[in-house]
């Protein structure tokens, strides 16, 4: 997970973003303070994410909040598991509740939806994408591991992706076709970054792909292409098939994924695992 600076970063903006100039509801009920006790309960089955930063809400609030909690972060989560409980006073639980509930709600969904995927690819690694909520890709990524899956790219910075939208710029600039285009970026991504940084490259069909090896990209990446032209790749590589890691991409969906159980590649990245992941549903109910 993010460090801990970063984490007490978002958090204070969210609570910010909600309390405002205060919680007036409480304000007007309770005249005086007093401490409570509630339960972090899970209401269907989950894989439990982000509890460092649900306690960091309570504790940016009130340093003196006690937690009891039973489980971790990747443990999974049967349906009306007591998961903990929590105790404060009344104003902090209410400030705290529903910004504490947002992070973990929406990490464990993250991570719930990338174990479902790693069990149904039959074994595939599974990556995600960029394809993250503004200010939350440290933490969606980080329940992306804690689901089982693994980390593409973090940004622009890490690694050289050459997409489409690179090469038809490339190819417009240079009046070049998109085979010898593709040839031509991997090829100078190379020479620029050296070792420094892996390139990989999207590729259609089995010649794309086969002048991206030629030209030394690290990775390949099949993007909505047909299974014939990544078999046909394979073929062409032979021996040399360990020189080269092959990804698939493309609207990969539950259904879809389950039917790459054998295909020669050696990972798949998903964009919905960060982007279409439903909320976990948990609840905190105050002790009666």
């Amino acid at each position: 997970m993010e460090d801990k600076t970063k984490i007490r970063e978002k958090v204070k903006i969210a609570l910010e973003e909600d309390l405002g100039s205060g919680d007036i509801t409480s304000g007007v009920l309770f005249d005086r303070d007093f401490n409570v006790r509630a339960f972090l309960i899970a209401k269907e089955d989950a894989v439990l994410c982000g509890m460092d930063v649900f306690k960091e809400v309570f504790l940016t609030l009130s340093s003196s909040c006690i937690f009891n909690f039973g489980f971790k972060d990747g443990d999974f989560l049967r349906k009306n598991t007591n998961v903990g409980s929590i105790s404060c006073s009344v104003k902090t639980m209410m400030a705290a509740e529903r910004t504490a509930l947002n992070f973990l709600q929406h990490l464990s969904g993250v991570a719930t939806l990338t174990r479902k995927f790693v069990e149904e690819s039959g074994g595939l690694d599974i990556y995600d994408t960029r394809k993250t909520s503004p200010f939350l890709r440290e933490l969606e990524k980080y329940a992306v591991r804690t689901g089982g899956g693994r980390n593409h790219r973090h940004g622009l910075y890490d690694m050289v992706l050459i997409k489409d939208n690179h090469i038809y710029a490339y190819m417009k600039k240079n009046r070049a076709g998109r085979v010898k285009a593709i040839s031509e970026v991997v090829d100078k991504a190379k020479k620029a970054v050296g070792c420094r940084y892996k390139v990989e490259v999207e590729v259609e069909n089995f010649i794309e792909a086969k002048e991206a090896f030629l030209a030394g990209a690290d990775i390949i990446m099949f993007d909505n292409a047909a299974v014939t032209e990544l078999k046909d790749f394979v073929r062409f590589l032979g021996v040399d098939r360990n020189k080269v890691e092959i990804e698939w991409s493309g609207n990969v969906t539950l259904e879809t994924v389950a039917c790459m159980k054998g295909l020669p590649v050696n990972r798949v990245s998903v964009g919905a695992v960060t982007h279409s992941a439903a909320a976990a549903d948990f609840s905190l109910k105050l002790e009666r």
